[in-house]
């Protein structure tokens, strides 16, 4: 006789296993998020303490070869991330490399292989608060998608840890549903979170 669920049980250990696998990145959110509305903090106040930098390069020639000269000039000065701002001419090509804490403009001129890069980089902090909204897209080209691996990993783990939000979220529900008898407050707080999450939704 095949042996029936026991839906608490397993609903209460689903909840555990979720929160105990998006613990960090909770964390992670959550302290992102302080530092984006409270960019007045001193400890947080990144763009004051970031560096800038100026490199003079020579890319070979070979390097600058079609359909994709923009990864040739990455491959030579070993730099990763999202490619985005591509300007070209015949002579010039132009493009900035993102990735979280770390921007980079490149300017390469296409006869000679004579370029500049420059950086700006965050610290821990303006890395943690980039994370928080980085997700790949190019705001001026909507409709182009991320051309970084990383990107489209983080904008997969992003799905995931929403989706176990979400069920993390239900799990409490059925928990708090199977004992509502006993914790009469539970009916309380949820129409509280129900009314403040409605006003925003509605605000304005």
């Amino acid at each position: 006789m095949m042996k029936l669920i026991d839906y608490p049980k397993f609903n209460r250990r689903l909840h555990i296993h979720l929160g105990l696998l998006l613990l960090l990145f909770i964390w992670l959110f959550s302290l992102s998020g302080l530092i984006l509305n409270h960019s007045s903090w001193k400890f947080a106040s990144f763009w004051d303490e970031r560096q800038e930098r100026k490199i003079d390069f020579a890319v070979p020639l070979s390097a600058l070869t079609d359909p994709d000269p923009e990864a040739g000039v990455m491959e030579f000065l070993k730099i990763s991330g999202e490619v985005h701002h591509q300007k070209r001419t015949s002579e010039l090509l132009e493009f900035r490399v993102e990735s979280p804490g770390t921007v980079s403009d490149i300017s390469v001129d296409l006869t000679t292989g004579s370029g500049t890069q420059k950086v700006l980089k965050y610290n821990i902090w303006g890395k943690w608060r980039t994370l928080h909204t980085f997700n790949g897209m190019n705001k001026e080209n909507p409709s182009q998608s991320p051309n970084w691996l990383i990107a489209n990993i983080w904008r997969f783990a992003m799905d995931g840890i929403a989706i176990g939000l979400i069920i993390i979220c239900l799990s409490s529900w059925i928990m708090w549903y199977n004992v509502r008898r006993e914790y009469k407050l539970g009916y309380i707080i949820l129409a509280s979170s129900f009314a403040v999450a409605s006003y925003f939704m509605l605000w304005g």
